[in-house]
C-alpha cells in the first residue's frame, strides 16, 4: 500500500491498485496518508520507516484491498513489513521499516524512496566529527512532480494502464493533495542548529506539497556526548590518581607496619 517503498520495485497489480485507490480518494473524499520516519542514533545506525494509512472511506470501497496488496518484493529488499491493522477508526494501516548501521546506508535506503518525480530528492545523511562530538548534516529536496509519477516509475505507469485515471484527475482539475499527504520526520542525534522544518520536541517536520513547489530539507544538529567527554577528558588524570591512592596506601600501610614492629622490640619483656 506505500507508493513510496515499492515505486521502484512494486508488482504492476500492486501498483495499479494505488493509483486506483489514489483517483477514487480524490474523486470521493477519501484520503490516504504516508508518514515517513528518519531516526538516527548516536553512532549512526537507525531505523527508516513509513506508515501508510488509508482512511476507513477507502477501506469501504475497497474491502478487499488488504489481501489484494502485495509486500514480496520489499521484504526480499530486507523491509519488515507489519501485518496490516485496522485503526479503532476503521482505517487500514501498515508499516514497513528498514534498519541501517551508518550514515551510508541511511542515504541508500532514502535513495530508494524517490525518483525524478519526487517526492524526495537528492537526500544525503552525513556526520563529521568525533563520536562523542559530531556534527550531522541532511540535505535534500522534498518536491512531488507531476501527480502519481511521484509515486510510481512513468514506464510501470504505462505498463498497468494508468493513463486513464491519471486523465481523470487531470480532467477533474482537483489537487492530488486532496486526497494524498505525505509527511517526513527527521529525528537527528544532538540539538538542532538550524533547519527548514518544523521542530517539535526533537522531531523536525515536513509536509509535502503536492503543487510541484520545492521545499529544501537542509538539517544540522550538533550532538556532544557529555559524560562521554568528561570521561575521556578526566580519565588520565582519574587513573594517575587510583595510582598515587595504591602507593600511598601501600607506602602507609608499610609505615604502619615498621612503626609496630619498632614498638614491638622497644616493649620490655617481663
Amino acid at each position: 500500500m506505500n507508493p513510496l517503498v515499492f515505486k521502484t520495485s512494486a508488482r504492476p497489480q500492486f501498483v495499479r491498485a494505488l493509483v486506483v485507490v489514489a483517483t477514487c480518494a480524490l474523486l470521493t473524499s477519501c484520503r490516504v496518508d504516508s508518514v515517513v520516519t528518519l531516526d538516527v542514533e548516536p553512532d549512526g545506525s537507525g531505523t527508516l520507516a513509513i506508515v501508510t494509512t488509508a482512511d476507513a472511506e477507502v477501506v469501504a470501497k475497497y474491502p478487499n484491498l488488504a489481501s489484494e496488496l502485495s509486500f514480496d518484493d520489499a521484504k526480499a529488499a530486507g523491509w519488515s513489513v507489519s501485518d496490516v491493522a485496522t485503526t479503532p477508526e476503521g482505517a487500514m494501516q501498515v508499516r514497513v521499516a528498514h534498519h541501517f548501521v551508518n550514515p551510508e546506508e541511511a542515504t541508500d535506503l532514502l535513495g530508494q524512496l524517490s525518483s525524478e518525480f519526487g517526492p524526495f530528492k537528492d537526500l544525503v545523511l552525513t556526520r563529521t566529527g568525533k563520536d562523542t562530538d559530531s556534527t550531522w548534516n541532511l540535505v535534500g529536496k522534498l518536491q512531488v512532480n507531476d501527480g502519481l509519477k511521484a509515486f510510481a516509475d512513468p514506464q510501470l505507469l504505462t505498463t498497468i494502464g494508468a493513463s486513464p485515471f491519471q486523465a481523470t484527475l487531470a480532467n477533474s482539475g482537483l489537487d492530488i493533495g486532496q486526497a494524498v499527504g505525505v509527511t517526513f520526520n527527521l529525528k537527528l542525534p544532538g540539538e538542532i542548529e538550524s533547519t527548514t522544518g518544523i521542530s517539535k520536541f526533537g522531531t523536525v517536520q515536513w509536509n509535502a506539497a503536492f503543487d510541484g513547489s520545492t521545499q529544501d530539507l537542509t538539517t544540522t544538529t550538533q550532538n556532544t556526548a557529555v559524560a562521554a567527554t568528561i570521561a575521556r577528558i578526566f580519565s588520565p588524570l582519574l587513573r594517575w590518581i587510583l595510582i598515587l591512592w595504591i602507593v600511598g596506601m601501600a607506602a602507609f600501610s608499610a609505615f604502619v607496619a615498621l612503626w609496630r614492629y619498632r614498638r614491638h622490640r622497644r616493649t620490655p619483656t617481663l
